[in-house]
């Protein structure tokens, strides 16, 4: 009888869980959706500063990603860039490009969950769906795997790699994070980027961290930062999005 009142009191508490979301954190994260799930995330926008050469380059991306549970422990994830803006200032030059971005399409799989430790496997696609501001003529792949250690109910260390090729170019990112939830509404996280371009040496490194708000139980605030760890990378990134889960 006391297992049965136990569980009782614990279903509020599951029902309130929040949801795995992809923002605002840089990796990947370990969990995938519950089952029949639908989460739609929206950059409102993603910005970069990059000061490394000229011309001196802003770049605001609205990006969407659209994640649905297929089966347990799997997600297809359709994710595009749905407008970009870029602002470029030299010496001798000032303007602007705008349009839409590149598109992707991944499926995301659950390959260990334990109470410690979880992880996940992504790999998909890179399609330039962009308008000719920013066209490439290139397609390409990606593949990213991620872990997950829960040191306590409250207290997250995550690990994620990702490797890219967008037909131009191919870099490996190492991401270590570490996640902290306040309350039932706010967390914080910090992340370091590492990447590795394996074709021109333009690597680029960054660090910073960021804020979590659970307005309800399926919508997601977060506002992030970082900047470059050296002279070489991008100067400043920041971001602001919405993540509602259905």
């Amino acid at each position: 009888m006391q297992r049965w009142i136990v569980a009782l009191l614990c279903l509020p508490a599951m029902a309130m869980a929040a949801p795995p979301f992809e923002r605002g954190g840089l990796g990947l994260n370990p969990d995938t959706l519950d089952k029949h799930r639908i989460v739609l995330e929206q950059g409102l926008p993603d910005a970069t500063l990059d000061q490394r050469a000229s011309p001196e380059i802003t770049t605001l991306d609205f990006n969407t990603l659209l994640r649905m549970q297929v089966i347990s422990h799997m997600e297809i994830q359709v994710g595009i860039n749905a407008y970009r803006y870029q602002k470029f200032k030299s010496e001798n030059d000032n303007g602007d490009l705008d349009g839409l971005g590149d598109s992707s399409i991944g499926a995301k799989f659950a390959l260990y969950r334990g109470e410690v430790f979880r992880a996940a496997l992504l790999a998909g696609m890179l399609m330039d769906t962009s308008s000719d501001s920013f066209k490439e003529e290139e397609d390409g792949s990606f593949a990213a795997i991620s872990g997950g250690w829960w040191l306590d109910d409250r207290h997250q260390l995550q690990l994620s790699v990702r490797f890219e090729d967008d037909g131009s170019e191919s870099t490996t990112t190492v991401v270590p994070s570490w996640h902290a939830r306040l309350n039932d509404q706010w967390a914080v996280f910090l992340d370091a980027g590492f990447t590795q371009n394996q074709d021109d040496g333009d690597d680029n490194n960054r660090a910073g961290g960021g804020v979590t708000w659970m307005m309800t139980p399926q919508i997601q605030f977060d506002l992030y930062g970082r900047g470059a760890l050296d002279s070489d990378s991008v100067d400043n990134e920041a971001g602001l999005g919405v993540a509602v889960a259905f």
